[in-house]
This record gives structure tokens, sequence and C-alpha cells, in this order.
């Protein structure tokens, strides 16, 4: 039997979820992805520099442990929290967070959340298709990666707590030859663990996941093609 929701002041580990949709999933890439649909399966698959703290809309570190704003407001520099890995083994670094907002940014990738970028310096050449990186985002070194703002922007923060924030691998992506919505590698709280285009995907708890203690679900299942009324008949049995 999956687990029925319920709230309380201290969480338990363990069970699986049961979630059901009509329609199915276009894609779990976060540079293209951007429904209410497929939003919290690749919040779940990914990570971001900072993130919202569950149930609220505070932000906190993520993937970075600490970061500081310079006193005009437009440079911000983000320490990376050590010995975070990709699920395909590799360790995270400040030049994977450049590649991956600069593949979101990129005309090429056709992702709707280009624009979010725009304060970054060079985001504009890069969304004319006249530069191939952005100036305005600098790898320091492994654990370290400063942006530089043409303008301060007191948004910047939740823009980079967006899933088109999110950092790949980029092996990863080039290996999956434009079908990286399908198979999807990131350094998030859990992994897709099996798609059935039209009928389910499966989520299991990433083990190596760098948030201690989370997440306290084992699984979660998106079940596809449901009409609404079944599916309210089935919450009523508590089955989803």
């Amino acid at each position: 039997m999956p687990a029925r929701l319920a709230f309380a002041d201290t969480p338990t580990n363990g069970g699986d979820i049961i979630v059901t949709y009509k329609d199915d999933i276009a894609t779990l890439d976060p540079a293209i992805g951007y429904d209410w649909q497929n939003w919290s399966m690749i919040n779940a698959l990914f990570s971001r520099l900072v993130d919202y703290k569950p149930g609220t809309t505070e932000l906190g570190p993520s993937l970075a442990d600490s970061y500081d704003v310079s006193d005009d407001g437009k440079v911000y520099t983000f320490k990376l929290h050590p010995g975070v890995k990709f699920t395909n083994g590799r360790a995270v670094t400040a030049a994977d967070v450049k590649w991956s907002i600069e593949r979101a940014v990129n005309p090429k990738t056709q992702g709707p959340g280009a624009g979010f970028f725009h304060s970054i310096v060079g985001a504009d050449k890069m969304t004319a298709g006249t530069a191939e990186t952005m100036e305005g985002i600098t790898a320091i070194d492994d654990h370290t990666v400063k942006f530089t703002l043409a303008q301060p922007d007191a948004t910047f923060l939740n823009v980079l707590a967006l899933n088109f924030a999110s950092v790949v691998p980029k092996e990863a992506v080039e290996a999956a030859g434009g079908d990286f919505g399908k198979h999807p590698v990131g350094s998030g709280a859990f992994t897709l663990k099996e798609w059935t285009i039209g009928q389910r995907l499966v989520f299991q708890k990433n083990p190596d996941y760098f948030i201690k203690d989370r997440p306290h679900v084992d699984s979660f299942t998106i079940e596809i093609g449901q009409e609404p009324l079944v599916a309210l008949l089935r919450l009523q049995k508590g089955e989803v």
C-alpha cells in the first residue's frame, strides 16, 4: 500500500508515494521544462546554488555553502558544498555551474528560461548568438564561481533558485544526443529509475544526496493517463 499523506512535526522516513496525472510528461530537462507537471519532478532530480527552504518562500544554501555580494550589488561569489556528486559519480564543480547556466541561455537550447538571466554580463551577446560563453560567469576554481551583473538585480538569488539554474554534467547532456530530457543526470534528492512513456515515471531516493537525512520517502511514482474522476476515486480509497 502507498503511504498516506500525513502532517507531523517530525517527519518519518521510508515509504512510497503515488501521484496521478492525466497528461504525459514532455521533458525532464531543466533548461527546457516549464510546466506545472514536470516542475516538481525536475526540482527533485537536480540541484541549484540556492533553493527555497521546504514549505517557505525563504531562500537558503543548497549547492553553495555560502556566498558574498559586493557592496555595489553587482558581484556574487559562491562557495560550493564539498563532496557533491552527480548521479553518474562525478564531482560537481564550478565549471559545471557556469556551463549549465550558459546552456540555459544559449539560443541553441531553445529553452524558455533564458530571459531570467538577463542581468549577467554577456547574457545579451549569448542570446543574440554572437558569443558561446558568458564573460559574467567565472569558475575561479573547482569550488568557487563568480557572477558579475551588468546592474544590481534584487531578484538574482531567486533566479538562481529556478529550475533553469539547475546544474547538469556536460558529458551526460552530450551523450544523450538531444534526448537529455528523457535521460536526466543531476545531483538532486531523487534519480529517475524508470520512464514508461504514457504510463508511469518512477523516482527513487538518491543514496548519495548531499543534504543529510533527506529525502524522507524512498520513492515516488507518477502514473500517467488517468482521468480526473478515476484519480479522485483512487484518492478517496487511499490508493494515491
